[in-house]
């Protein structure tokens, strides 16, 4: 399952770049998240590992982060590994202008077992909007004065 988002974000590229590398600030934007851990490597350079835990509903769930490819200042890719699916994401940051920057996140899943493989797709509304509403919540943040 495949979907790219855009969004416009009235902040500099340098400025959307440093916002949105520091592990820090993934807790403001992904309200969910309860605790970063960095397991090996250096954190947000290729190679590294987290572990990223969120608390949902009544109970906790945690991903693995692969940092797998990092362009300074326009490009950010990762893949989240759990026992149910492989999600990569490619982040593109784009200079429209000085202080203007679109962000371009290119999403995919690759379902695990049998019932995410039958499921997954029917929820592919509910991802979206996931990350739709963490991408609001990030250009909230950055844009900030």
């Amino acid at each position: 399952m495949k979907f790219t988002l855009e969004l416009p974000l009235h902040r500099s590229r340098a400025e959307v770049w440093r916002a949105f590398t520091n592990p820090e600030n993934t807790k403001i934007w992904q309200t969910t998240l309860v605790k970063f851990e960095t397991v090996s490597g250096v954190q947000g350079q290729v190679g590294a590992v987290s572990k990223l835990t969120y608390a949902e509903g009544k109970g906790e769930f945690s991903l693995m982060e692969r940092v797998t490819y990092r362009a300074e200042p326009e490009r950010f890719d990762s893949v989240y590994e759990n026992n149910f699916a492989d999600n990569s994401v490619k982040n593109t940051f784009i200079a429209t202008t000085e202080n203007e920057t679109l962000w371009k996140m290119e999403v995919e899943y690759k379902f695990k077992t049998l019932l995410m493989k039958i499921i997954g797709p029917f929820a592919k509304k509910n991802f979206v909007k996931r990350s739709e509403r963490e991408m609001e919540r990030f250009k909230e943040f950055v844009e900030k004065p």
